[in-house]
């Protein structure tokens, strides 16, 4: 974004981060929620209106000139007459309205990603009235002369088709009471109705025309049907000549959002929507409900009790319907219609409407001109539309003339007059012809040409003019004349008038003017006027580029740089250009040659020997730190890596060792294949047969032990609770299964069935003496089908025939026998198969009842057993992996590892695809060490969490002297990071290695790079980094992630660079055999997740016990979804959305209770369903249960394809009936106590009883995320709070009072002290006296007491309710006071994770949590990406723009991890039922890459080749970089355009004096490089020293030379945050709004809006501008003639695709006096504008001037806000609304009051932090820069030196320095 800060840290966890939820804290670019009543102030024009644009009123002028003619003047007086009489009653009842609607300051918007969440997942809804609106306003539309009405559609099918391009999926609503808006301009109601009937007839896009109004049921029942994710919508400020007051339109359009919003359904602000290459941008409008109630009902009471109509309602009163002539034209339309004549008008509807219009005007004489005038008018409006046909569109661009100095005379004023009449007539034509339907009938693709004023107008003063001087007879070719007759003709015919013959087509007089003719100026003018332009800055359009000779730029661009013309090098321009900064040094005395440090040097190096102290005090303290740091890293890391975990042991392997090794590998392997070969046929040898005798009798002394262990295991248990027995019979199979005792396992599985068989009885049986039936525990029922199972799969070759009796007895007692088949038993009576410890055969048939399931195997499998059911995997261990054995395809992994390829692996969270990673850091650590392994993070908690693993892993190394096995280079901080074989490192920290030219020596050293989370090179900020890695790393790569959704793509991209990769390599020879590698990029998918994800909403109802409502996933889906998929080759159903068995079932019986006699689906019934009747299993597997679910997700599409919808939609109805029901219930009930379900309040209400719920049902740990940080603390606090009272009242009924608790607590305290006592003396080996050894029987029951109350009211383990285990986790931490909430929350066992927190903080929390003594942690998306919370649940707590589909299986992800549980959960808590549907039902988006090239980018890679020690390994890296961007992958004609923009950059950076005539980096090129994230203002930076603009400002204080005022640390400030501060506040937001807010004090210290930069400032980078803009200009022109023969011309629509090319069905005349020919003389000449917009008069020349440029640039050629490093002064919307900055940089500068940014500037919490944060960083990279570059004593360093200790001053004292 042009202007936008590129603010890129190497923490993104703020963008995850939603607004502080308290009203004043929502936005970042709006104002505090105090209030929004407007007092007094009844004025509610646009403050803005004087300082825009203003659309003129349509004067006949030409486009040079500002003339007007008298009788336009008196018709613009005309018309603000009656616009002055409109504004009786219609501006006062506005005026009303706007007082009881939110002002625009108290509307919360936030600048957000539109589609990042909506792609491919649900629709949005774009208001059409909105979008003409704003496309009216377009200030490159011309609309002053009549419409151009094909650029118009032009404008709204590029703005349709660039969603479409990006994936969005919408609807277009046009409200049909809108339509009175435009009814007072005729040629915009024209427009409106053009637009629909061409979208509807041209375009494959819904448009909707039927909803009345905002406020009507259709509407309501509208959202219903179609749950949009959005609506766009205008805000209403405008500046058309509506004829309506300004502020009565603005009322209707705050009414819209106001409706809309109150429906629950969020809103899009259209006027700043901005587009990239990939993004879509727009400031986005949450709906609150209870705000929206608030509104709502202070709208509805001005309405009810002022018993006002609503707007629309009211502008409808004043429209009237001329009847009489409807039904004139309703004849005249029969007439043509029903006869020939419709046959022999080509252009279809067009010519249709055209020539009825023109009848009606000539029968109606609205105009008091002479009747012959106006016949004369309407042939000059017929032959234009027959002009339409026969000019091409360049031909049609048109110069227009101007009338003022017209040498004839002529009441041209009539003209627009006329036309006006015919629009007037033509949309009463195409409301009858769409009423009737007559559109079906007749060609409509000539509808969006429907006519051009300009044309019109033009060809006007040709033939007045050739009529004036006698040559109107020769003006027209014959081709022309005889359908300009022929629609003549139809016209007389329908017409009631009589009418003259079609020519002359002037028949009035027209007197001659005698006048200076200036036609030649003005055409030499128009075709030199660029260049012109040009020569004035000394930039020629022809030969405009400086000459370069350089090896990279001829490589990658040569073809081109040879085609382009270019000054001599001697040339005074250029020389002029490359010298500058020779002239700077001279004047100032710096070095700004200079090289300087880079960011690593410039980063904080912690635990660097070489800085310690001498102070040995200081020393000592230093290295005691280092301890601890050693100590904390170990503990953290062995919390990542579990109990029981051990260090992996590294020995490094000689070279010779590692070919030894695999020589022994492959000789082994030949070895066993050859002994598997003789096996059978090679008699044993003596020594054979002895070994295998010892091992027999050691087996028999093992089984002989382990049997008296079971004797007497068996005896002591036999007195012992069923529960304790099981446990401890578990433990001893354990045993035995370690010690191979396969005999003794066998019984002891059977006793644990056999204790479970009893307990299921037991239950089964409660309850009988009272004659209620029992309700057993079916997990029960599940122990046992599983036990039963382990016992096959396991000890199946060693079950005696008894006891597979006792097997199937245990299933007949569930009323499983049809699962006995699985089990082999022997022959022999029922009463034998059966052992009396069972009892079965002694069953009654009511016991027999009592005790079975009621089901079949296959449905209690599917749904009680779901996730027990075995998964598919290998059971060969692997030699490289001893923990686990891997899957196929982790194996692939670790042979790319081995094989030293690259991999893309895309595998589901929790997969186990990381395990690669560590095997890889391993391979690399025993192959010597000087490899290196780089792990990229996309985060700094996830490096230190990977730090952290590394360190306990592989610590135990023995590294040389100097050297390190970690290190660490984040931007705040590095750690051993070019001394350590495994750097963890963040992608902006590594890409400064690769690019940075002295770092090539240790970049070659990298063997591996590992990126984690690689699909966040689709993020929305720093995307480009991580495209970049991937190309520079010079070494195989793993690339890491669990959510693209195009990875062939990906790996295609990749492969293709690796491909030249390898190409440069071999030319080179510089790869070096010791370490080859491989340039294979090897694709591996897993789609399979190892746990099953169970959804439920929590919805407590009075009614239902359960308040965890199950959500089956297929009940967010609707028909229409399904429908519009059927083709897609991945399904109709989202990639993501999968069944668990249970689910499965689910289905299968919901549909079999719509279509019961489905002989199809009869088939699939779970008893009889092939698959699981065929299976070799006693339990179905996971795969089965899979093609289950497939094949009846095909069944259902079946339905679907034979149209049979009302069933698939009845199936989903029924799939989400019982979660709707409990919705609403709960609604209501909540409702009562004025909660919204969807509302903060009904988060804190019931997160209690949500969290005891999960406590209830075994289902914690539990995450709960949520993107407000208030909010987060909010709920820890509740529930820190209720469960406190809750303890109290449990206390109290034990009886336990105040004073006791405290004589306890003191008592407890002292015991503890005691104990600790007796350890330190015990552990100094001290001797024990009585005295030592605390008394504890002083503590009496009470004590018991209030620990049994704690823990019951908490979410602790009984471990830390030990203040001493509480203490040494808090350790860390004790800078926090004892009632701090984090410790507060803790002791509670629930604890709060969020970017506010420091490093020291959040790893409390996550150590606990993984150590199991914190059961909850709420928390924002910092745990989303990667860091290793495993729990049960995850819970969604609140709704968030931020919260979209890719956030949310990131932290879904984070349930149900491998190794810890078999099924995850999650539930939504607070969510609205439409964005439940959209994340479940939503697809990832694609990644489509990024606009790879930036002049800052060249620069680096520049940087890089030119001082690069190791130049050939350089070039090779910028070469690959830049021939390869994924953007370009799948469109190869793009890079052409790529290489011109490299030129370009080339060319800038040789003009800002940063690179010589060999492309060698020079000047400030390093200053400039190093603030590379502030692209353009790095080079504004540089401009400004360069001209000396900062010595100017930076004058020391009277007295002094080295002190500076706070009035020029001020102004410096004020400068800087103009650069590097800039967040825009939204259009609405005006230095008026500022001055109200004041009055009404809502503002308490800030000043909000971004003063001005000084105007000598101001001055300086306009100069920067023209001479950028000059340049990038000849970039275009350059780049679109290079592409015109690819590109060829611009004719078609973007969307409809309908073709303009054709010039006329006859070959003009070449007579220069034929109209066509006149026309074509005036024509512009243009080639970057679009054809379109040139029909508007816009040409290359003039379109620079409009702040939305690309909008207007032809297609094919990219450009975006990003394109040209230019620098917004004053940024505008497209309807030339001024935004202004936030002045939060300043105004924090000024007051140091973090609250007042909160408040008054309406920053997030998370992005003000991180955004002063950014601030104060960017000052100290330009001091520390600065000083490297100028001497000490300079006035610039001095001041900035001061500036910056200053600003670390205030942000130290507003954030403390323990924040990190």
């Amino acid at each position: 974004m042009a202007g936008r800060s590129r603010e890129i840290p190497d923490s993104w966890e703020q963008l995850d981060e939603e607004l502080e939820d308290v009203p004043d804290e929502e936005s970042a670019t709006d104002m505090p929620e105090e209030s929004w009543d407007t007092s007094d102030d009844d004025s509610y024009e646009d403050p803005e209106e004087e300082a825009r644009p203003s659309t003129p009123t349509r004067t006949l002028s030409s486009d040079d000139s500002n003339s007007d003619s008298a009788d336009s003047e008196s018709e613009s007086e005309s018309d603000h007459e009656m616009e002055n009489e409109d504004e009786g009653e219609i501006s006062s009842i506005a005026k009303i309205c706007l007082k009881h609607l939110p002002a625009d300051n108290h509307i919360k918007s936030q600048w957000v990603s539109l589609l990042h969440d909506f792609v491919d997942s649900e629709l949005f809804i774009i208001d059409g009235d909105s979008l003409l609106l704003e496309l009216l306003s377009e200030v490159n539309l011309d609309w002053s002369h009549g419409g151009q009405y094909l650029h118009l559609i032009f404008l709204v099918e590029r703005f349709l088709h660039t969603f479409h391009q990006l994936g969005g999926i919408f609807h277009i609503v046009f409200f049909r009471d809108m339509q009175v808006l435009w009814t007072s301009c005729p040629s915009m109601m024209l427009a409106r109705h053009v637009i629909i009937q061409h979208l509807q007839e041209n375009t494959a896009y819904t448009v909707t025309t039927n909803i009345p109004a905002a406020d009507s049921p259709q509407w309501h029942q509208y959202l219903q049907n179609n749950r949009p994710a959005f609506v766009t919508i205008s805000d209403g400020c405008q500046n058309l000549p509506l004829g309506l007051p300004k502020n009565a339109v603005l009322a209707v359009f705050k009414t819209l959002l106001l409706h809309v919003l109150s429906e629950g359904v969020n809103c899009v602000y259209m006027s700043e929507i901005e587009h990239t290459a990939t993004k879509a941008y727009g400031f986005y409008i949450e709906c609150r409900p209870h705000i929206m109630n608030m509104w709502s009902k202070k709208y509805l009471e001005y309405r009810e009790k002022g018993q006002y109509p609503s707007m629309l309602s009211l502008l409808q009163q004043n429209v009237t319907e001329d009847c009489k002539n409807l039904e004139q034209l309703r004849s005249k339309l029969m007439k043509v219609s029903s006869s020939s004549l419709a046959r022999s008008l080509p252009a279809g509807v067009r010519d249709v409407v055209t020539v009825v219009a023109c009848s009606q005007v000539l029968d109606q004489r609205l105009t008091t001109a002479d009747a012959q005038v106006t016949e004369d008018i309407v042939r000059f409006f017929l032959l234009h539309i027959v002009l339409l046909r026969h000019l091409s569109l360049r031909q049609r661009a048109q110069q227009l003339r101007d009338f003022s100095k017209a040498p004839f005379s002529f009441p041209v004023h009539l003209l627009s007059r006329v036309m006006e009449q015919v629009q007037v007539c033509m949309v009463e034509m195409l409301e009858e012809c769409s009423r009737v339907g007559y559109f079906g009938e007749m060609e409509t693709k000539f509808l969006s040409d429907i006519m051009d004023g300009r044309l019109f107008l033009q060809l006007s003063y040709f033939i007045l003019d050739a009529h004036s001087r006698g040559q109107q007879a020769s003006l027209l070719s014959e081709d022309v004349r005889c359908e300009l007759e022929v629609l003549w003709d139809i016209v007389t015919d329908i017409s009631e008038s009589e009418l003259s013959p079609a020519f002359p087509v002037v028949a009035s007089p027209v007197g001659r003017i005698e006048r200076e003719d200036h036609s030649a100026e003005q055409k030499e003018h128009t075709a030199n006027s660029v260049s012109d332009e040009l020569e004035a800055l000394g930039i020629h359009s022809r030969a405009a580029f400086f000459p370069v000779s350089n090896k990279l730029v001829d490589a990658f661009a040569g073809n081109v740089n040879n085609c382009l013309p270019h000054l001599d090098r001697t040339d005074r321009e250029v020389t002029a250009a490359i010298t500058e900064n020779q002239d700077f040094d001279e004047t100032y005395h710096w070095h700004s040659g200079k090289p300087l440090a880079d960011d690593y040097d410039n980063t904080k190096d912690t635990f660097n020997h070489e800085q310690l102290p001498t102070d040995p005090w200081l020393r000592r303290k230093v290295l005691k730190d280092k301890q601890k740091f050693s100590r904390h890293m170990q503990s953290y890391g062995e919390s990542l890596e579990g109990p029981g975990f051990r260090k992996v042991p590294i020995v490094v392997r000689e070279k010779s060792d590692q070919k030894q090794e695999e020589k022994e590998r492959k000789k082994k392997e030949r070895q066993e294949m050859a002994k598997t070969a003789k096996q059978k046929t090679v008699k044993k040898s003596k020594k054979d047969l002895i070994i295998e005798a010892a091992k027999k009798k050691e087996e028999e002394t093992k089984a002989t032990q382990m049997l008296q262990q079971w004797q007497t295991l068996k005896t002591s248990l036999e007195s012992s609770k069923a529960v304790k027995s099981i446990r401890e019979l578990e433990t001893f199979v354990e045993k035995c299964s370690r010690e191979q005792v396969p005999h003794v396992a066998t019984e002891a599985q059977l006793t644990i069935l056999q204790h479970k068989v009893d307990m299921w009885r037991d239950q089964c049986t409660k309850g009988d003496s009272a004659g209620d039936i029992g309700k057993p525990n079916l997990n029960t029922a599940v122990d046992i089908v599983q036990t039963v199972s382990d016992i096959v799969d396991k000890y199946g070759q060693h079950l005696r025939s008894k006891q597979r009796q006792e097997l199937a007895g245990a299933l007949r007692l569930l009323g499983l026998s049809d699962m006995e088949g699985y089990i082999v038993i022997s022959e022999g009576s029922e009463q034998d198969m059966v052992p009396d410890g069972l009892k079965v055969h002694t069953k009654s048939k009511d016991e027999d009842t009592r005790c079975s399931v009621q089901m079949s195997s296959n449905r209690f499998q599917l749904r009680h057993m779901g996730h027990l059911l075995k998964r598919e995997g290998r059971e060969d261990a692997d030699p490289r992996v001893q923990q686990f054995i891997p899957d196929t395809w982790q194996r692939e992994l670790l042979d790319a590892v081995d094989n030293n390829e690259s991999a893309l692996i895309v595998a589901p969270t929790s997969s186990g695809k990381t395990y690669a990673s560590y095997y890889c850091m391993e391979k690399v650590l025993r192959d010597g060490d000087d490899g290196v392994v780089v792990y990229v993070s996309p985060t700094k908690a996830l490096v230190n969490q990977v730090a952290a693993t590394v360190y306990a892993r592989f610590s135990n190394k023995k590294m040389p002297d100097g050297m390190s096995v970690y290190g660490v280079f984040t931007r705040d901080y590095r750690h051993n990071a070019l001394n350590s074989q495994i750097l963890v490192t963040v992608p902006q920290c590594l890409e400064i290695l690769l690019l940075a030219p002295h770092r090539q020596k240790w970049a070659q050293k990298i063997r591996y790079v590992i990126f984690d989370e690689v699909h966040c090179m689709g993020s929305e900020i720093g995307a480009e980094v991580w495209e970049h890695l991937l190309l520079l790393v010079p070494c195989p790569f793993l690339a890491l992630s669990a959510t693209i959704s195009n990875p062939q793509d990906l790996q295609g991209w990749l492969q293709s660079a690796k491909d030249f990769q390898k190409q440069l390599d071999g030319q080179a020879k510089q790869r070096k055999k010791a370490h080859p590698q491989s340039y294979n990029v090897r694709l591996v998918v897993y789609g399979e997740r190892y746990s099953d994800l169970e959804k439920s909403v929590y919805l407590p109802c009075s009614n239902s016990e359960d308040s965890l409502v199950p959500m089956h996933p297929y009940s967010v889906l609707t028909v229409k979804q399904l429908q519009d998929n059927l083709d897609n080759p991945d399904g109709a159903f989202p990639r993501d959305l999968t069944l668990s068995p249970r689910e499965t079932l689910q289905l299968y019986d919901t549909m079999a209770q719509v279509w019961p006699e489905r002989e199809s689906l009869k088939a699939l019934e779970a008893d009889t369903y092939s698959d699981f009747a065929t299976r070799d299993h006693l339990l179905i597997t996971k795969a089965q249960a899979r093609q289950y679910e497939a094949d009846l997700k095909k069944e259902l599409l079946t339905w679907l394809k034979e149209h049979h919808k009302e069933k698939v939609r009845h199936v989903l109805e029924k799939l989400s009936r019982h979660m709707l029901q409990q919705q609403d219930t709960c609604a209501k009930e909540q409702q009562k106590h004025n909660i919204d379900i969807t509302g903060e309040k009904f988060l804190s209400h019931q997160i209690v009883r949500l969290l005891d719920k999960l406590k209830q049902e075994d289902k914690l740990p539990a995450l709960v995320f949520s993107f407000s940080r208030g909010l987060i603390e909010h709920l820890v606090h509740k529930v820190d709070v209720t469960l406190e009272e809750m303890e109290m009242e449990t206390l109290e009924s034990m009886g336990v009072t105040q004073s006791s608790i405290k004589k306890d607590l003191a008592m407890m305290r002292k015991v503890e002290k005691g104990k600790k006592r007796v350890r330190d003396k015990e552990e100094k080996g001290y001797t024990l006296e009585a005295k030592d050894v605390p008394d504890a029987k002083h503590v009496n029951q009470d004590g018991a007491n209030m620990r049994l109350a704690f823990l019951k009211h908490s979410f602790v383990s009984e471990g830390l309710h030990s203040s001493e285990e509480l203490q040494r986790y808090q350790r860390r931490i004790n800078y926090l006071s004892g009632g701090h909430l984090l410790k507060r929350g803790l002791r509670r066992g629930i604890g709060y994770h969020h970017a506010g927190m420091n490093a020291k903080e959040r790893q409390t929390v996550e150590t606990m949590f993984r150590n199991k003594h914190l059961k909850v942690v709420v928390a924002t998306a910092t745990l989303a990406l990667g860091i290793h919370m495993p729990c049960k649940t995850v819970v969604f707590a609140g709704d968030s723009v931020y919260l979209d589909a890719l956030e949310y299986r990131q932290m879904s992800g984070r349930a149900g991890r491998r190794g810890f549980d078999s099924v995850g959960n999650v539930v939504f808590f607070g969510l609205p039922k439409p964005k439940i549907n959209r994340l479940l039902a939503a697809n990832v988006p694609e990644l489509t890459g990024n606009y790879p090239l930036t002049p800052s980018l060249v620069l680096r890679v520049m940087l890089l080749t030119a001082q690069g020690d190791d130049k050939t390994d350089a070039f090779n890296k910028a070469l690959n970089l830049l021939k390869h961007p994924f953007l370009s992958h799948n469109q190869p004609q793009f890079l052409a355009q790529l290489q011109h923009h490299f030129l370009f950059s080339i060319q800038f950076l040789m003009r800002q004096g940063l690179l010589d005539l060999e492309g060698t980096p020079q000047g400030m090129a390093g200053l400039a490089s190093h603030l590379h994230y502030h692209e353009p203002s790095n080079f504004i930076l540089v401009w400004l020293l360069q001209k000396g603009i900062f010595h100017q400002i930076c004058v020391p204080e009277d007295g002094s030379t080295s002190h500076f005022s706070d009035d020029v640390l001020r102004r410096l400030v004020l400068i800087l945050a103009n650069l590097f501060g800039r967040s825009y506040l939204r259009a609405t937001i005006t230095p008026q709004t500022v001055k109200d807010m004041k009055q009404r004090k809502e503002l308490s210290q800030s000043k909000l809006i971004l003063e001005d930069l000084p105007e000598f400032v101001s001055s300086s980078i306009r100069q920067y501008n023209q001479q950028t803009w000059k340049l990038f200009h000849s970039y275009l022109c350059t780049v679109a003639e290079a592409l015109a023969p690819q590109l060829g011309q611009e004719t078609s629509l973007p969307a409809s695709q309908i073709d303009f090319l054709s010039a006329g069905t006859g070959a003009p005349s070449a007579d220069s006096q034929t109209l066509t020919a006149q026309l074509r003389q005036s024509q512009i000449h243009f080639s970057v504008v679009s054809t379109f917009a040139a029909l508007s008069g816009l040409n290359d020349d003039n379109f620079q001037e409009s702040d939305n440029m690309f909008e207007s640039v032809r297609q094919g050629l990219y450009m975006d806000m990003d394109s040209a490093p230019t620098f917004l002064l004053e940024k505008h919307d497209r309807r030339g609304r001024r935004q202004y900055l936030n002045s939060y940089a300043l105004d924090f500068f000024k007051h140091q009051s973090y609250d007042a940014i909160i408040k008054d500037n309406g920053l997030r919490t998370g992005f003000a932090f991180q955004a002063l944060k950014d601030f104060m960083m960017t000052i100290k990279s330009i001091y520390i820069a600065l000083e490297q570059l100028g001497h000490e004593e300079d006035n610039v360093v001095m001041a900035f030196k001061q500036l910056a200790g200053r600003y670390d001053e205030a942000f130290n004292n507003a954030f403390g320095k323990n924040r990190t």
